[in-house]
């Protein structure tokens, strides 16, 4: 047999166990039809009380080893922010120049040498500035429930590197931006995007990094952040 016709087999076998976990006697010749268009209705038809996207969100984070911190108002954010740095150790941190975070967030309080990603410094400069930084501090676009996933809209005042590259990423938003689903974030994309509101990049982070890609060992923070941990400001 000819190396053509081994890979041939190993394929035909390959399609043949797929089959067989799908239900079906065989492999299809044609690809079979779908009539949903979008998010599957049972997604779509889903109902979430109120409380509960907050509950799944924080239930989803904490069970991949982040924490949630839910708070009241800015003050009550800024201290958590402030805490937390200190059980760190944390001297740096670089933050979105975002005007939410700017808005909850005192950052003249947090004890520790903060930098903005903005223009004030070249994109190269915020880079190294971002790999040197212990805490990365973002706000949060959205937050999904079903996953314990953060939406986060980049641009140039909301660069990607600053939830990356830091250690640990602390991650603030509003209970309200909390939605049960994906498809609820999606939906509001495709109102942005017919808007021309698009932005430049989205990052959805579910938890710290982890990766099993050499020998099937599990390492967290290789590829992003050991830790992730967000403040909910219960509005």
């Amino acid at each position: 047999m000819t190396s053509i016709q081994e890979d041939a087999a190993q394929e035909t076998m390959f399609l043949k166990n797929v089959a067989k976990a799908l239900g079906r006697d065989k492999i299809l010749s044609s690809r079979p039809g779908r009539k949903e268009v979008g998010p599957p209705a049972f997604w779509q038809e889903q109902e979430f009380k109120k409380e509960q996207p907050l509950e799944l969100f924080k239930a989803n984070l904490e069970a991949l080893t982040g924490k949630v911190a839910v708070v009241c108002d800015g003050l009550e954010a800024t201290n958590q922010i402030k805490l937390w740095l200190k059980v760190l150790n944390a001297k740096t941190a670089i933050l979105w120049d975002h005007s939410e975070l700017r808005k909850y967030i005192d950052v003249a309080s947090l004890e520790v040498k903060s930098e903005f990603w903005n223009s004030d410094k070249s994109r190269q400069e915020l880079i190294e500035t971002a790999e040197q930084a212990d805490v990365g501090i973002t706000w949060v676009n959205y937050a999904i429930g079903y996953t314990g996933t953060l939406a986060l809209f980049n641009g140039s005042t909301t660069g990607r590197s600053v939830s990356l590259l830091p250690p640990t990423h602390i991650a603030v938003m509003l209970k309200s931006d909390i939605v049960p689903t994906m498809s609820t974030v999606m939906r509001h994309l495709i109102e942005r995007r017919g808007q021309g509101q698009l932005p430049s990049a989205i990052d959805f982070v579910t938890g710290p990094s982890r990766t099993s890609d050499i020998e099937m060992d599990l390492s967290i923070g290789v590829h992003g952040p050991y830790r992730v941990w967000a403040i909910v400001i219960d509005n």
